[in-house]
């Protein structure tokens, strides 16, 4: 994130002046003006037979090629940041059935328990009227305003309304964890609801999740398709004690930009899943041996002392005390030693070990249905001032994320990955084979949209490429040439929009948050 002048985000890329056009006209190629009319351009007549039968084959296509248009949403003062992340949501089709979902949920929470909607839900009706005004169009339509979402969004977070510039992210995890609020509220309502009406006690009750909501529509509570698990493991060095491995869920994944003119998002995934090395972390087994060591050289001293002739009866007595507490507190030091170092020690003082070196390395653990990326382009200066990191990062079409995953086999060395071995980010999507057994381990995504911002670190202008599936789509698209691609993109800034093609989009670099859908 980047500073927004007035301190209230410390590193968000900002923006949202809606006279940028630059954005637009940078990211439009001839060939995109050419096909949306907006350039004429003459085309010569060869005398060759075959030249002339692929040009009027080139124009019945043309003529055949349904007619999209994507409606624009309105500025409402550096609102920008609030547009594109929406264009991308609703290019998302596990996203729009999701808020569906908990729209549906909603109103039968409210029937059962009788209760107002509360914020969070004002917050998803007022998305999802938003969401259904941005589907493809086949003719042109007006705009429409996000002001109603606005508002609501506002309660949660006044900086939603402050026509400040704002970062996409901020906005994008206030969206996501809104939902996931109201998804909660509401399971925690009909289960109350249901066994209040039938009078039966909790303990003697089996519920499932489907049957919370079995008499709406969808049948079933509403599954979170950003949700996925990451693993995280640390390991010391010096004595190969591995704690256990932690589990947590994310619904998006930020990511570290290289300091370089060109970068891959198979790059930045890699620098996030990379083994890092920690020399101020204090390893849990050291600690415990440490204090091991501690209290037995006190126990010996203490024990010399008593069997010195000339001590006093009442240092005597003392000295045996000690004794007995220090000889507990190592019993009880040697057996977590021995059977679980993370034991609760309460009572005793540990030792701070020698310092030493351990590893700490995050992997995906359970992959999303939408995977998102936030890709951080923040950089602090020593003079403690922040810049944005420029650097153009490379995408393609489909995401074999593979390499980045654990697998059913842990290793807890310290110096190897958490899983292995995996297939190397860079030749993943080279092999038919790789590929499927990428889709069969749900690693497999393809590109949906992408939110790009242009400017500098603390102002700027945030756009959205997204993409229109097509009947005809498949997975075997060449990620060299972007070949066997039937989807179809576009770029949409505020009220501006026009078709793309996918090259245009993958040479973008400008991209800032990235949403894949699994294959």
């Amino acid at each position: 994130m980047l500073s927004t002048g007035g301190g209230r985000y410390s590193a968000a890329l900002v923006g949202g002046s809606p006279r940028n056009g630059l954005l637009l006209a940078a990211s439009i190629s001839v060939a995109s003006l050419v096909a949306l009319g907006l350039v004429a351009v003459s085309l010569g007549s060869g005398s060759d037979t075959s030249d002339a039968k692929s040009s009027e084959k080139r124009k019945a296509s043309k003529r055949r090629k349904q007619r999209i248009y994507m409606r624009g949403l309105y500025n409402l003062g550096n609102t920008c940041f609030l547009n594109s992340t929406l264009q991308s949501l609703a290019s998302l089709p596990a996203f729009i059935e999701y808020v569906d979902s908990c729209v549906e949920c909603i109103g039968e929470g409210a029937k059962q328990a009788g209760a107002q909607v509360s914020i969070d839900g004002a917050i998803v009706l007022a998305l999802k009227a938003v969401l259904d005004q941005l589907s493809p169009q086949t003719r042109k339509v007006p705009a429409c305003s996000p002001s109603a979402l606005i508002g609501s969004l506002s309660k949660r977070g006044r900086w939603i309304s402050s026509r400040n510039e704002q970062d996409a992210q901020e906005l994008f995890q206030l969206v996501s964890s809104t939902l996931q609020t109201t998804r909660r509220e509401v399971s925690a309502s009909l289960f109350n609801s249901e066994f209040l009406s039938q009078n039966a006690p909790i303990e003697n009750s089996i519920i499932s999740t489907a049957s919370l909501s079995s008499s709406s529509s969808s049948g079933s509570q509403p599954f979170n398709p950003l949700q996925g698990m990451a693993a995280s493991r640390i390991s010391c060095v010096k004595c190969g004690y591995t704690a256990a491995i932690r589990h947590f869920t994310f619904d998006n994944l930020s990511l570290t930009v290289p300091r370089s003119k060109t970068t891959t998002i198979e790059e930045c995934l890699a620098m996030y899943t990379v083994i890092d090395r920690l020399t101020d972390f204090k390893c849990r087994y050291c600690t415990v041996a440490a204090s091991v060591a501690q209290t037995s050289g006190e126990l010996a001293q203490s024990k010399a002392q008593l069997s010195n002739p000339e001590i006093g009866t009442k240092q005597a007595k003392r000295l045996k005390s000690a004794i007995q507490r220090l000889t507990d507190q190592k019993d009880r030091l040697e057996n977590a030693l021995a059977t679980n170092p993370e034991a609760d020690l309460k009572g005793i003082q540990l030792t701070d070990p020698l310092p030493g070196v351990s590893t700490k390395q995050t992997m995906i653990a359970r992959t999303p249905k939408i995977l998102v990326l936030h890709l951080s382009r923040s950089i602090f200066l020593p003079s403690g001032d922040a810049v944005k990191n420029s650097s153009r990062v490379q995408v393609r079409p489909l995401l074999d994320i593979s390499p980045f995953t654990t697998t059913g086999h842990m290793n807890t060395n310290a110096s190897k990955p958490i899983s292995g071995p995996a297939t190397h980010a860079s030749t993943s999507l080279f092999s038919t084979d790789l590929r499927d057994q990428a889709r069969r381990n749900n690693c497999l995504y393809r590109l949906s949209a992408i939110v790009v911002h242009t400017g500098g670190h603390n102002s700027g202008h945030y756009g959205a490429y997204r993409r229109v599936p097509s009947a005809a789509d498949t997975d075997d698209i060449d990620v060299d040439t972007n070949e066997n691609d039937n989807s179809r993109w576009f770029m949409i800034s505020d009220l501006e929009s026009a078709e793309v093609s996918l090259n245009t989009v993958m040479s973008s670099g400008d991209s800032y948050l990235l949403f894949y859908e699994r294959l």
